[in-house]
């Protein structure tokens, strides 16, 4: 089975370690800390999950965002997930779980999306 090709943007690289390992059956992760090296190919990706630590980090979310491939956004920050909720096209991703719930929820975005 080939696997499907996800982007994840993640500049403290956690959240991406947990999504390689927990979807490595069915994904291909390509992991970006931040977006001055990224040569603009999202349209190779069925999937981006993009996890924002800071404002700073907002602008590299915007330079995708309505690009046409499925985004899901994670936060820490309860003002900025507050924000994020507003958007539409965007599945906003509660980081604050256990891993078993957040792996359940991950499977069923994903799966909704890709």
């Amino acid at each position: 089975m080939k696997k499907k090709k996800g982007l994840v943007y993640d500049s403290q690289k956690c959240f991406s370690r947990f999504l390689k390992y927990e979807f490595k059956e069915y994904f291909e992760f390509d992991v970006y800390r931040n977006f001055k090296n990224f040569n603009d190919g999202i349209t190779d990706y069925c999937i981006i999950l993009f996890v924002v630590y800071s404002h700073d980090e907002l602008i590299d979310l915007l330079r995708i965002y309505k690009r046409g491939v499925p985004l899901i956004v994670s936060t820490f920050n309860i003002d900025l997930k507050a924000k994020l909720e507003d958007l539409e096209d965007i599945i906003v991703f509660d980081p604050t779980k256990i891993k078993s719930e957040m792996r359940d929820d991950l499977r069923h975005f994903i799966n909704l999306v890709a």
